[in-house]
Order: C-alpha cells, then sequence, then structure tokens
C-alpha cells in the first residue's frame, strides 16, 4: 500500500499542532507566553521531526526520537523550564493538549472529508478556551474584590462582606474621608435607638446628577483581604437601601482609595 505525502500540508498541520499544543498549555499553567518564542519553538520542533522523518530509516528510532529528543528540547525551548519538576509537568501537560488537539482532528476528519474542516474545529477550541479563560477570569476578579469586613459602632462589632468598588470614589465633603456604602438593616438597632448622629451629603450618580446621602460615622473598620489586613478609624458610611446591593453576595460597597490607606 502505498501513501501520498505533501510535506508542505504535513509540515502546516503539525506546525499548527505543536504551537496550539505549548500555547494550550501555557494557559492551562497560568504561564506568561511569548508570542515569538511560541512560533519559534513551534518551527523548530516540527521541522526537527520532519528532518528525522526524512533522514531516519527506522520509523521506531524516529519515534524515539521525536518523543524523547526533539519534544523536550521543544518544550524547554519555549518554556525555559526552572527545574526539573517544572519541566515534567509542563512536558505532561503539553502532550495533554496534543491528545485534545489529536482528538478534534480525528473528529473533524470524521465531519468533513477535506482539511478545512480541521482548521474550522481548531478555531472554534480556541474560541472555546478564549471564553472558559474569561469566564474564569471574571470569576476570579469578582472573587477577589469581595472582602471580609469587620464593622465597629462602638457599642458592637458585626461582620460583613464589602465589595472593593474601584468607581465609588465618593468623599465627604466636611471631613474629607472616603464614603463606603452600608446595607441600613445592618444598622438598625443603632438607628431606632438614635444612637448614631446622621448628616446629609451631597452625591451623584447615573440618572441622578444631584442627590443627598444619608451618612453615619462609626467607631472603625477592620478590613480583610487574604493576609492583608487594613484597618479604618472613624470611617464615613452612606446608608442605602438594600435594592442597591446584589442579593446576599455584599453588604458593604468599599469606597474605591481604602486599601490605599
Amino acid at each position: 500500500m502505498k501513501y501520498e505525502l505533501y510535506a508542505d500540508v504535513w509540515f502546516a498541520t503539525n506546525y499548527t499542532m505543536d504551537c496550539l499544543a505549548l500555547w494550550l498549555c501555557g494557559k492551562l499553567m497560568k504561564q506568561k507566553q511569548k508570542k515569538r518564542r511560541l512560533f519559534l519553538a513551534g518551527f523548530f520542533g516540527t521541522g526537527a521531526a520532519m528532518s528525522c522523518f526524512f533522514l531516519m530509516k527506522s520509523y521506531i528510532c524516529y519515534l524515539l526520537a521525536v518523543h524523547f529528543v526533539i519534544n523536550p528540547l521543544m518544550i524547554f525551548m519555549y518554556f525555559r523550564s526552572r527545574s526539573g519538576k517544572e519541566f515534567l509537568i509542563q512536558y505532561l501537560f503539553t502532550y495533554l493538549s496534543v491528545i485534545l488537539l489529536g482528538g478534534i482532528l480525528e473528529f473533524s476528519r470524521g465531519m468533513w472529508k477535506s482539511s478545512r474542516g480541521y482548521w474550522m474545529a481548531v478555531v472554534v477550541a480556541v474560541m472555546f478556551i478564549f471564553l472558559i479563560e474569561k469566564i474564569l477570569d471574571s470569576w476570579k476578579k469578582q472573587k477577589d474584590t469581595v472582602v471580609e469586613v469587620v464593622i465597629l459602632t462602638g457599642e458592637r462589632q458585626m461582620k460583613a462582606k464589602g465589595f472593593l468598588d474601584t468607581g465609588n470614589l465618593l468623599r465627604d465633603p466636611i471631613v474629607n474621608r472616603p464614603v463606603h456604602i452600608i446595607k441600613e438593616e445592618l444598622l438598625e438597632p443603632e438607628l431606632a435607638e438614635g444612637k448614631l448622629l446622621m448628616r446629609l451629603i451631597p452625591y451623584h450618580s447615573l440618572g441622578k446628577e444631584h442627590g443627598l446621602l444619608e451618612t453615619v460615622t462609626l467607631e472603625g473598620m477592620y478590613i480583610l483581604q487574604g493576609e492583608t489586613s487594613v484597618y479604618l478609624e472613624k470611617p464615613v458610611f452612606g446608608i442605602a437601601k438594600e435594592k442597591l446591593f446584589q442579593g446576599d453576595k455584599y453588604d458593604v460597597i468599599l469606597n474605591g482609595v481604602c486599601m490605599e490607606h
């Protein structure tokens, strides 16, 4: 049985596979990637593999050279591994990526007879990876912006969830302090007994150019973010209705500059 080998098609397919496998491995491992190094490493891997295929008479020797010499060199050339353990993980992740891309290739061959189907499947796979990455980054960003806070009113302390809002830059013009927004229900006991001195400050927002916000000054507030702890003395809170908050995700909207203190 004879096979026709188109070197240009083989090179283009394998070069794409190598570059995508390295790129996908970098994405999975959250490592910084450089396009120039990616293209050079992929070119080396594909070029060296093709050279071995045409020069070596033994197919077994060709496979051994590709999997245990050329591919490891290609992976090291791209990632510049700092330790043997890191290299081993990169090696395994790259091969997992190759298996995934190979599955896409076989699937596309079953669906379409031409090579166009493969490229369409690759494009869809890459777009899917980007979409998943965006969703995960958005989730991580939201997770990082919700922190634990401990509010001291003078007579009691309460734990709550605070949202770090970089868009909230409201300041109290009288004491020149950042203003945080708190759910009214958190201060209901103090407000009902008239223990808090309330005053009005001007503000503006979307849909409301001029308005007055009821504010109170409390004893203090701790902001806990990972291993970082910030204490704010005499913080100013604007009192707002619950509809301003996203359900039970957070109870306080922190001023955008509060972590700079």
